[in-house]
């Protein structure tokens, strides 16, 4: 069995094992007419048309409409890491287009890879690159079809892959601007674990090995490799969003099947 992961900061993500369908814990998609919980949309849905297609709400009459027994959870649910209620949030909400992925692409790489950040990467040990076409995950991302429809199938998929998948589909609930900061995100996690990693056969580790084992880096990948001084960093992303991030992205992996590891926030 993996070891678990955890740190002694205010709020970390820690890795907890797949729980079970029958248990209650984890059941934050809530059916808002019988209150039923679900661990996914899919299963709410299926749900929904089964039982409630054909159900009409009728009112209460006069008075005071009863307030949602719900509405609580509901509303501290609503920009829950953990699915896409994630990029509701404001600032973060819109669509990014097809044709505006390339150009948020090349905005990510010049983000992270100008020549005024040599020395932040060195630090970090992080390779330097002069165009997209040397950074094999970017080039390939770019090259891509960028079919928002297309479902990676195998589960043992590579991590670079399963990572561009994900990139595709949160293209469709997030804007431009924040789809660059999401690309540089998800760059730089595929860069420590490269950097943390062996190359296999000369490949780098993203480009062999499946994403069982991602959540196993997120820890460390934030309070060493994000933010090595504490809530300060030398990239342009702030610590609890971070940390916020990481969980929307494992647990995407989590629901998709790519890794039967999820985190939670450990206080």
């Amino acid at each position: 069995m993996k070891k678990k992961e955890s740190l002694n900061n205010e709020k970390s993500p820690v890795l907890t094992r797949r729980k079970s369908k029958n248990e209650p814990e984890g059941r934050t998609y809530l059916c808002e007419l019988c209150n039923k919980a679900y661990l996914s949309y899919p299963a709410l849905y299926t749900h929904k048309k089964l039982k409630h297609e054909n159900t009409n709400i009728r009112g209460r009459g006069r008075g005071r409409p009863k307030k949602d027994q719900n509405e609580d959870i509901i509303e501290k649910n609503r920009y829950n890491p953990i699915n896409i209620t994630f990029f509701a949030k404001e600032g973060r909400t819109g669509k990014t287009s097809l044709k505006e992925i390339d150009n948020c692409i090349d905005l990510a790489f010049s983000n992270i890879y100008n020549n005024s950040k040599l020395n932040r990467n060195k630090s970090r040990n992080m390779k330097i690159y002069k165009s997209i076409e040397e950074h094999s995950f970017l080039d390939k991302f770019k090259k891509d079809n960028h079919d928002l429809n297309k479902n990676v199938i195998d589960i043992h998929e590579t991590i670079d892959k399963v990572f561009i998948n994900y990139l595709n589909k949160m293209s469709e609930f997030c804007n431009p601007t924040y789809f660059t900061e999401l690309i540089i995100f998800v760059t730089l996690f595929r860069e420590y674990l490269n950097i943390v990693n062996k190359k296999i056969n000369n490949n780098e580790y993203t480009e062999t090995k499946d994403a069982e084992n991602v959540p196993n880096y997120c820890n460390k990948f934030i309070n060493k490799f994000l933010f090595p001084n504490g809530d300060n960093s030398d990239f342009s992303f702030l610590k609890e969003d971070s940390i916020d991030l990481i969980q929307n992205i494992c647990y995407w992996m989590y629901d998709n099947n790519f890794t039967y590891y999820k985190i939670s926030l450990k206080k």
